[in-house]
């Protein structure tokens, strides 16, 4: 009887210091409230607007037709309160207040800026891109920001920052550096003090193509009457410059006789040949009937003679030809070079003639 009163004198002694322990850690409710207030934007009010507190889950909500929102459960103390509108064309504005909380409260100046427009690119080259957005007049106003990106998955992390405004009516840049034939996508971001007032539509173009071979026309003379950006030993005497025979323009390039290894040629920058790459060489050729053992050919080498193409060569018997376009496409190894070189190579009967004319490299893809 004794053992039965003892363990149940230990068992009161339990509960009652469980309850002790209970009320020297009491549970403290969290005090929230409610926010609500109209979202404007031109003195209109938005609808489909986004309102959240920042670093809290859940606390987001969406404008009705006359924008009015509220949001439930906001912890008291002090909030970063952001909104959000989002349009069709993939720009949004957006304004992040400050707001105090220790009571229900209504809001009745949240003013979303208009927003920025980008257009569409303008003076576009192989290698450089004109911006043009439209200007934001917000007093907060700090600062336009530009990023580029390689495609359309383009925000403030995956964008490359290319420039920064501080004037609001600074609203041109040119985007340059860039690689021909690539496809460039461009956003612009402006932000006040705080953070973001809105992100503009992104807009995308693709750089033109790049003439590797300069003055491959030869339209371009030096003062001595030798087409510039080209070099010979002997211009002048078998290799020409004509004007009465062209397919297109004023000059074209005339051989005759057996020129063999006095090569008109042009060096290229190995930064201009990208390794992987495809390229393409479109050129134009007439020559007069050809005997067995003539050769007509355009050979391209890197400067260290490691690496060597030779396209589309005409030799051979070959009776009298009018203007013909000739075009070769080949891969650009990864070779190293100093520079590379195309080199223009003839070897003709005597007072045998051939031209050529609009000699064109360009990359493919």
């Amino acid at each position: 009887m004794r053992k039965i009163r003892t363990r149940f004198l230990y068992s009161i002694i339990l509960v009652v210091l469980t309850i002790l322990g209970c009320t020297e850690n009491p549970i403290v409710e969290t005090e929230s409230y409610s926010v609500q207030g109209i979202v404007f934007s031109n003195g209109i009010p938005v609808e489909g607007a986004i309102v959240k507190i920042e670093g809290i889950n859940n606390l987001k909500t969406q404008t009705d037709s006359e924008g009015n929102f509220k949001l439930l459960n906001v912890p008291k103390g002090n909030h970063d309160l952001t909104v959000t509108k989002s349009k069709e064309n993939g720009s949004f504005s957006e304004r992040t207040n400050t707001i105090t909380v220790e009571s229900d409260m209504t809001i009745d100046n949240l003013i979303l800026p208009k927003g920025v427009h980008l257009s569409v690119l303008q003076n576009i080259t192989d290698k450089s891109a004109k911006l043009l957005w439209s200007t934001v007049d917000e007093t907060d106003f700090r600062e336009y920001k530009i990023y580029q990106h390689s495609t359309s998955g383009l925000d403030e992390s995956t964008g490359t920052l290319i420039h920064i405004a501080t004037n609001s009516n600074d609203t041109t840049f040119t985007a340059d550096n860039l690689n021909p034939l690539t496809q460039y996508f461009f956003r612009v971001y402006v932000m006040n003090d705080y953070g973001r007032l809105g992100g503009s539509n992104i807009v995308s173009s693709t750089t033109m193509n790049y003439q590797i071979i300069k003055n491959g026309n030869f339209e371009i003379l030096k003062h001595t009457g030798y087409p510039e950006n080209w070099n010979s030993d002997n211009f002048g005497t078998l290799w020409l410059v004509d004007s009465a025979v062209v397919q297109d323009g004023t000059y074209s390039l005339s051989v005759h006789g057996q020129a063999g290894l006095i090569m008109p040629w042009q060096s290229i920058n190995p930064s201009e040949l990208v390794a992987g790459s495809r390229y393409r060489m479109n050129y134009w050729v007439k020559y007069e009937a050809l005997q067995s053992g003539n050769e007509f050919a355009i050979y391209m080498d890197n400067a260290e003679f490691t690496w060597s193409i030779q396209i589309n060569p005409v030799s051979g018997a070959q009776p009298e030809s009018d203007w013909k376009e000739y075009s070769y496409e080949f891969t650009m190894p990864s070779v190293s070079a100093s520079n590379f070189n195309i080199r223009l190579y003839s070897l003709l009967s005597p007072e045998k003639y051939a031209w050529i004319d609009n000699l064109r490299l360009e990359k493919v893809q």
